[in-house]
């Protein structure tokens, strides 16, 4: 699409820069960041493959981006993290390296852009990475145990289930791997040795996507040797691990004289100096000296792998320690033009990245997990310079100053000038073109989508500008202006020169802002598991029937000759239940509070129906006042707005963003709710950063173009500042008047803005409770939009509450609201809900890590070297007071804040203020940040004992951090001393790898939404989903709202099959028992033909060939669904053959039902003596052929009926 823009640019000097020799240099001015891509483009084009080097990843990146979107071409290697330490860090940018390396080493590659850090490091050979790299076809012979060997050569990790990249698994004749190219995971499946077949997996369904016709298998890890040089690499990384100092010296001796760290609530005592100085003195010492011993125990365990032939996972920092052999960016690349984009500002950052290293490694060092030789893995500027003065290099740079120290032979200007950018005034863009016409420029308008760029032909078209929209490209002609639907990082102007005209190209960045980037579609092929099937033993379990219990794992049994699996459930007083895995969907894991177990009932007795009918009673009367509210809420006229003017649109296209289809959506449903004459009470969920506030905002327009004012009520003065600096910002252009409301002001700016109100004079104003008070008079209110309600007092909630009843109420909400809420909750309250995750800013670095003062004290300077604030997150408030007087003498440089919830609200806000303002460096406080203050500054978050939080609160808080278009860091610390239970070690585990595939997400967004339930049923409603846990909740929910509509509802009948067969997945075919039961609930679940078909898709798939005992548990299944349409509750063997016991209230139509036996099979008999059944008369067969018998014959009965019942109904409209 965007390919033949760049036949129409012409660059001054190109040639001679093409020209240029090895080992020589020319410099070109003139030139900004896109015109730099350009001019690897051009470059490229001509057969030059181009190396493009940026001083930053992130120019790197959008380097990269502009080249693909003018060639389709174009790759980024960034710099990445260098793992020092032995934390847990987000592997992101490792991954982003090896699909550029990968790329790179298959030719693919024209034109590759770095950023400096890439240049300056020591990477591994790419002659072993070549050589591991594997492309496997159907028909190939490659056995599964020798590719599994390869894989591990390669440095993937060998799990029970690939959940993301570099990871691999096998479960028989079948291998899974996710190399860390490829945006879906492979599936090979092998026939002996022979390749069967590939197809693509999706990680969260673990289900098949499609056929692939290759595996290309690049390696996990890029730092790989010769397989004869690993015995060496490993003797001399012993040798280098026991020239490390002993545990008792080192530079954390500087840390010595701190207080010791607390250690729980009740030993807070300890930071008392009294308490026997020497025995406290002695226990530091032995602590640290364990600790030491512990890491270097570590560091000898990676030694072992590597003697094995195996990468591990750090092995890139410690490549110059293995091995002397090692190789640059251009070592793989090989360019034919190297195009260095400002050389000052890379030398400063090589200088700059190479100081940090030092002081990371020297950190490192005292800890024991690195040694002095990696100080080899950063080189300087000048080895850097020498490593490219083999290559004919470009010095591109705006202004021609100090060019690195690089001396050119040429110097070219090229007349060019960046934008400053219009920020979506059309006006300053028009008056612009009218100049470029004037000299007979061609002029391309880049809209970064063809919807944007038929707006921005009419928002011109108005101002009387002519433009020529071109969905393909077009040229322009001298003194015209074409609009094109792609998009680049910036815009630039080129001066013509003699019988060449001049180019000016703008880009979408450059007409809407900056911020402005088009929304991108995330690719979600695999649906989120919605119920929690990863049951552990020793989790908390609910059964419809008997209430909570502790789910003890699944045992087989064999009863009357035949195996079934059966999980097993304690319940209090030891009592014992086994639950047939058919009867699965009648068991959820509990989800409640997760501070707080639930209690447990017992068998028998009439405890669990008793909760029950409880919980149901409170929601009859929940369920009824919100359908009385609903009603009269409907009858209640209100003031319905206009539709959407030319200014409602102007103001929709300034926002730098496009929209998600959520958000889309939410507009829409206001737009509509806001247009009719009832009054709007709309709630708009959506987590943090999901893009709420805009779509609030776009109804405040709508409000104030009507000529009605708006008022947003926020809960802390803190909210309220926030909100006033984001919308004086969006309202900038418009005109409206905005002011704000709290304690920030004086009484008598306060009595001020109420006069200016009451008149008025203000048309958006903002506030906290005040805005409230009985003084408040508003001249004609149209819009309240209330920000998170559940956080204000009940005397307010019930003003808010009156104030629904006269004007349109838009409420938000930052916490997700559960689907299964929402859908049970539908037709009762409006609701709105963001889903789309915000577009990807740069992921947040997350390392899990052990406590250290060394480290800790490092990742603070480092946030303040970059003028940035830090996050420090201690949750005791008992001894924050001794915590704060520790850090302030572990970082004396720092101004250190204290915040926690049992300070007086107004002494808490002023601090929280005073962090915003940039007052303090860091802020030392409790989970209190987890929903509030939006600090764009504060880009480090560090958690002490993070294993003590749960994963959605980890998830909220490191949310708090990476909301600029900074690299953002968390570190997740946890105290060397403490062992790790199971669930803390996994949760820290999760959250390392927190992206969209890993369980821990959707564990977080589900612990969220539990409190998001609670946040809109109230805390009374709250307790009730304590006690019966989330799914049953929402079961009783949904019957109770179904009542009181009037709607019948019974239960569900259970039909159980006693059928001496054996029916299980053995474990030799599913191994994990977590994912048995996956699917065991989804055999549970099949009903029909397409349903099994489905499910034994997704076994062969993901497990091989069916076993007989898996072939009779689907066929168990599926008959146990058919009687159940058919109103039976118990199938079983007797000496006539099959009994089918029918239960009188869910038997379908009696006349149907008789007609339709009569008409299927001969040997169906229905007995008319109590109880009521149905016979399958077949005396000698077998049971498994009976089984097989009751299918087909059952497949007919249900088939039949459904046919004489439609007959039926098609009889009875005619009579009407």
């Amino acid at each position: 699409m965007g390919t033949n823009i760049l036949s129409s640019i012409t660059v001054p000097g190109l040639e001679t820069l093409l020209s240029t020799e090895p080992g020589k240099a020319t410099a070109v001015a003139g030139v900004n960041q896109t015109l730099a891509a350009v001019i690897a483009c051009l470059a490229a084009e001509k057969g030059k493959k181009t190396l493009l080097v940026a001083d930053n990843d992130l120019k790197a990146a959008r380097a990269a981006d502009d080249i693909r979107q003018l060639t389709g071409d174009g790759c980024c290697l960034p710099g990445g993290e260098i793992d020092l330490t032995r934390a847990a860090g987000s592997l992101e940018s490792s991954w982003r390296r090896l699909e550029a390396l990968a790329a790179v080493s298959e030719g693919k590659v024209k034109i590759l852009c770095a950023g400096a850090e890439a240049l300056a490091q020591r990477m591994g050979r790419p002659e072993p990475f070549r050589k591991l790299s594997l492309t496997l076809k159907p028909g190939d012979v490659f056995p599964p145990a020798d590719l599994a060997r390869r894989l591990s050569r390669m440095g993937y990790d060998r799990v029970g289930m690939v959940e993301g990249k570099g990871q691999f698994a096998q479960r028989g004749s079948i291998v899974d791997v996710y190399p860390p190219a490829l945006s879906q995971g492979l599936r090979i499946e092998f026939f002996d040795d022979e390749v069967d077949g590939i197809r693509e997996f999706d990680c969260i369904s673990q289900r098949s996507l499609g056929d692939a016709e290759k595996a290309v298998l690049t390696p996990a890890c890029e730092a790989l040797l010769e397989e004869k040089e690993y015995t060496e690499a490993a003797r001399r990384m012993r040798e280098a691990i026991d020239d490390l100092p002993g545990a008792d010296t080192g530079k954390e001796m500087l840390f010595d004289d701190l207080p010791p760290l607390p250690d729980d609530d009740d030993d807070a005592d300890l930071f008392d100096k009294a308490v026997a100085p020497k025995i406290r003195e002695k226990q530091y010492q032995e602590q640290k000296e364990l600790e030491a011993d512990r890491r270097m125990e570590r560091l000898r365990e990676d030694a072992e792998q590597l003697e094995q032939g195996l990468p591990f996972r750090r092995m890139r920092a410690w490549l110059p320690v293995l091995t002397d052999k090692t190789a640059t960016v251009c070592d793989w690349f090989k360019p034919d033009l190297v195009l260095l984009c400002e050389p000052d500002r890379l030398r400063n950052r090589i200088e700059e990245r190479m100081q940090g290293f030092a002081e990371d490694l020297q950190s490192a060092m005292t800890r024991h997990e690195a040694v002095a030789a990696q100080e080899n893995l950063m080189k300087d500027w000048d080895t850097v310079r020498k490593e490219l003065s083999g290559y004919p290099q470009g010095l591109l740079t705006e202004i021609l100053l100090g060019l690195g120290g690089i001396r050119p032979e040429k110097t070219i200007t090229v007349e060019a000038t960046g934008l400053q950018g219009y920020g979506g005034q059309m006006r300053a863009l028009k008056n612009d073109m009218a100049l470029w016409r004037e000299n007979g420029y061609r002029i391309y308008l880049l809209s970064g989508g063809s919807s944007r760029g038929k707006r921005l032909e009419e928002n011109l078209k108005e101002l009387n500008e002519k433009t020529r929209l071109a969905e393909h490209f077009s040229g322009a002609k001298p003194g015209e202006a074409v609009i094109l639907p792609i998009t680049l990082s910036g815009g630039f102007v080129i001066r013509g020169g003699k019988d060449i005209p001049g180019t000016a190209v703008v880009s979408d960045a450059d007409i809407w802002g900056e911020g402005y980037r088009r929304s991108k579609s995330r690719k979600h092929s695999g649906e989120r598991i919605s119920t929690f099937t990863d049951l552990k033993v020793g989790d908390y379990v609910v059964h419809e029937d008997h209430g909570v219990g502790i789910y003890q794992g699944i045992t087989r049994i064999q009863s009357e000759g035949s195996w079934h699996d059966y999980l097993l459930i304690h319940y209090g007083g030891n009592d014992k239940l086994y639950v047939p895995v058919e009867q699965l969907e009648r068991v959820q894991r509990y989800i409640g509070n997760p501070n707080q177990a639930p209690k447990l009932n017992k068998l028998g007795g009439g405890e669990w129906a008793r909760q029950k009918g409880k919980v149901k009673e409170s929601l009859k009367s929940l369920a009824f006042d919100l359908k009385a509210l609903y009603a009269e809420r409907s009858q209640n006229t209100g003031h319905a707005f206009g539709p959407d003017t030319a200014w409602q649109r102007e103001f929709e296209d300034e926002f730098p963003w496009e929209l998600t289809p959520d958000q889309a959506q939410s507009v829409q449903e206001i737009r509509e709710d806001m247009e009719s004459d009832r009054n709007m009470d709309r709630l708009l969920c959506g987590d943090v950063g999901y893009g709420k506030t805009e779509v609030s905002l776009r109804a405040a327009f709508k409000a104030i173009a009507d000529n009605k004012q708006v008022a947003l009520l926020a809960p802390t003065t803190i909210l309220v500042q926030q909100h006033y600096n984001t919308i004086v910002k969006r309202f900038r252009h418009t005109g409206a008047r905005v002011d704000f409301l709290s304690r920030f002001r004086t009484a008598a700016e306060q009595r001020d803005v109420l006069a200016k109100l009451a008149i008025g004079d203000i048309d958006l104003i903002v506030g906290t409770h005040r805005l409230l008070g009985k003084d408040v008079k508003f001249k004609d209110l149209g819009l309240l939009i209330v920000d998170e309600e559940q956080r204000f007092g009940v005397a307010h909630k019930e003003v808010i509450k009156n104030m629904k009843r006269q004007v349109d109420v838009l409420t938000l909400s930052a916490t997700p609201i559960p689907r299964t809420l929402h859908m049970s909750m539908t037709g009762i309250r409006d609701m709105s809900v963001l889903e789309t995750p915000p577009e990807e800013r740069i992921p947040v670095q997350t390392v899990v890590t052990e406590y250290s003062d060394a480290l800790i004290r490092d990742a603070i300077l480092r946030e303040l070297g970059r003028g940035g604030q830090v996050y420090f997150l201690y949750n005791r408030v008992r001894s924050i007071g001794s915590f704060y007087e520790r850090l302030r003498a572990l970082v004396p440089e720092a101004r250190v804040g204290v915040a926690h919830g049992q300070m007086r609200e107004h002494q808490l806000e002023d601090v929280m203020m005073d962090f915003y303002n940039g007052t303090y460096d860091v802020l030392l406080c409790t989970t209190i940040i987890e929903n509030g203050l939006d600090v764009p500054n504060a880009n480090t978050l560090i958690v002490y004992d993070a294993e003590r939080f749960g994963l959605s609160q980890l998830y909220q808080l490191r949310g708090r951090v990476g909301r600029s278009n900074r690299q953002a860091y968390a570190y997740f610390t946890v105290r060397p001393d403490h062992i790790l239970t199971e669930t803390a070690q996994q949760r820290l585990t999760a959250i390392r790898e927190f992206t969209e595939f890993g369980a821990g997400f959707r564990i977080a967004m589900r612990d969220l939404e539990i409190r998001g339930a609670g946040n809109i049923l109230g805390p009374e409603q709250h307790g009730h989903l304590a006690t019966v846990g989330y799914d049953m909740y929402c079961k009783l929910m949904e019957e109770t709202l179904n009542e009181v509509q009037g709607r019948q509802t019974t239960r569900e009948l259970e039909t159980r099959v006693d059928l001496r067969v054996d029916a299980f997945l053995p474990s030799d075919y599913v191994a994990e028992e977590k994912q048995r039961m996956e699917m065991y609930k989804r055999i549970a679940s099949v009903v029909t033909d397409e349903d099994r078909a489905d499910v034994t898709d997704e076994l062969i798939d993901r497990y091989g060939d069916l076993p007989p005992a898996a072939e009779t548990l689907l066929d168990v299944s599926q008959l146990r669904a058919l009687c159940n349409r058919l109103g039976v509750s118990q199938v079983t063997r007797g000496k006539e053959g099959l009994i089918m016991k029918l239960d009188e209230r869910y038997v379908p139509d009696p006349a149907c039902l008789l007609q339709a036996i009569s008409e299927t099979d001969g040997r169906l008999a229905l007995s008319a003596r109590a109880p009521a059944k149905m016979i399958l008369k077949a005396p000698t067969l077998q049971e498994g052929e009976m089984l097989q018998e009751a299918l087909k014959v059952t497949r007919k009965l249900v088939k039949r009926i459904a046919e004489l019942e439609e007959t039926k109904n098609q009889e009875s409209v005619k009579e009407q």
